[in-house]
């Protein structure tokens, strides 16, 4: 049950790391961050579905954009697994047993990926 919770942790991880890739590149650009959909910043062409997993898609796609073939940078990818490996370094750190009955841990677990994602966002602005 703990390689799949970390697993998971992991996946969670990466999907976040995404989006402070997205917010890192939008926000000095004053461009929305919630409500306007992913887009290759070279060719502008909306991104798939399949375009939008983390990590994998960079893999799968050898770092470049499936539409216009330029290379993505790979401070991207890096800081998607940077993230991933966070979120399951943290969750391990505060000895949450039971995701579900230890509120106090949890509350500091959400606290120090909070603190993680404004450091993120705010280091690259």
């Amino acid at each position: 049950m703990d390689i799949f919770l970390y697993v998971m942790l992991f996946i969670m991880g990466t999907f976040f790391g995404s989006f402070f890739t997205l917010a890192v590149y939008r926000i000095p650009l004053k461009k929305d961050i919630t409500h306007e959909h992913s887009f290759c910043p070279n060719c502008n062409h909306k991104l798939g579905v399949l375009d939008l997993f983390p990590v994998w898609s960079y893999l799968f796609l050898k770092g470049k954009c499936r539409y216009c073939g330029q290379k993505i940078r790979i401070r991207y990818f890096l800081l998607e697994i940077l993230s991933g490996i966070v979120f399951v370094i943290a969750y391990a750190s505060f000895h949450i047993q039971d995701i579900f009955l230890d509120t106090e841990k949890e509350i500091a677990f959400l606290a120090f990926v909070f603190m993680y994602i404004t450091m993120v966002i705010v280091s690259r602005n």
